[in-house]
């Protein structure tokens, strides 16, 4: 009997002992927080876009945590130089989610580029997205393209035009062009700005289509860019070219002065050296189909020719 006594001691010990490590155990459990909580709040990643914007320009931050929060979680947000660009001090990741955005201001200014970044912080961990910032344009952008006519058969040259936004001094220098197809529609590389004016125009050249195409040019000037489309449809009849006449050709003591008059007031005409067929110098559009300009040319040239970029020309000696 004895012996059996103690071997129910010594299963009561045993339950005491399992039970006690079961409830330490559960101790230990309830004082670790879990880990999916724990984990979620702590900061993942954090990113600026576009990464490379105009100063003024406004960019989009984003933070991404490690996982979705169970509660509303705050990022803190710092900006390495208000000079370049600001955020607000905390981005708030709601409850549920696992990211949030926040605005990115930048401010304009001139001279070099500039470099800034944003420290995002949240659950003791810190990432720093960063934006390149470029000075905001000094000169007039280009704010509109235009053509005459808007709809021409293909084949038949057309005048198109660049909007600025003031007119173009002797510091605009060149505004860019780019056709969206340009084995249909070919334009210049570049084209000078007309100083003293806010309307530069531009020779267009069209080829033949079997169906109606619409193609864009994009204008870029001092850094701002507009777009606008011209419309090329199959040719019912062959291209018309427009009429030409020079008016004045005559050198002087090494000036050149050259006018002329031509049969569309839309089109672009340029003075030619006869003899090799190179480009002198654009004459400037006076309105109303009249076209002057003076040159200082060491050499009398002879013979001159103005071409339109509509088709037409004339030739005159000098």
């Amino acid at each position: 009997m004895r012996n059996a006594g103690g071997l129910r001691r010594s299963h009561r010990r045993l339950r005491l002992t399992i039970a006690a490590l079961a409830a330490m155990v559960a101790g230990f459990a309830a004082a670790l927080p879990a880990a999916s909580a724990s984990d979620a709040g702590v900061l993942a990643d954090a990113a600026i876009s576009p990464h490379t914007v105009t100063g003024g320009e406004p960019a989009t931050g984003t933070v991404i945590l490690v996982g979705p929060v169970d509660t509303d979680t705050v990022v803190t947000l710092e900006s390495t130089d208000t000079s370049v660009l600001t955020v607000p001090a905390t981005v708030t990741v709601p409850a549920g989610a696992g990211s949030a955005t926040f605005t990115v201001t930048t401010l304009a200014f001139h001279g070099p580029g500039e470099f800034a970044c944003v420290y995002a912080t949240a659950g003791g961990v810190t990432a720093i997205p960063c934006l390149n910032s470029n000075p905001a344009p000094s000169g007039p952008v280009a704010t509109a393209v235009t053509f005459t006519p808007a709809t021409v058969g293909g084949g038949s040259p057309v005048t198109g035009k660049v909007k600025l936004s003031a007119a173009a001094d002797s510091d605009t220098g060149l505004i860019h062009l780019v056709s969206s197809d340009p084995a249909v529609l070919a334009v210049p590389e570049s084209v000078l700005a007309t100083t003293g004016s806010d309307t530069t125009p531009f020779p267009v050249t069209t080829s033949a289509v079997s169906t109606t195409r619409i193609v864009t040019v994009t204008a870029t000037a001092d850094g701002g860019s507009a777009s606008g489309t011209l419309t090329i449809t199959p040719a019912t009849a062959p291209p018309t070219t427009d009429t030409v006449t020079i008016t004045k050709a005559e050198w002087k003591k090494g000036l050149l002065k050259v006018s002329a008059t031509g049969s569309n007031p839309d089109a672009i005409l340029s003075v030619y050296l006869t003899a090799s067929d190179s480009l002198m110098f654009p004459l400037a559009n006076k309105g109303g189909g009249t076209y002057e300009a003076q040159h200082q040319w060491l050499d009398n040239p002879r013979s001159i020719t103005v071409r339109s970029s509509l088709g037409g020309s004339d030739t005159a000696s000098t």
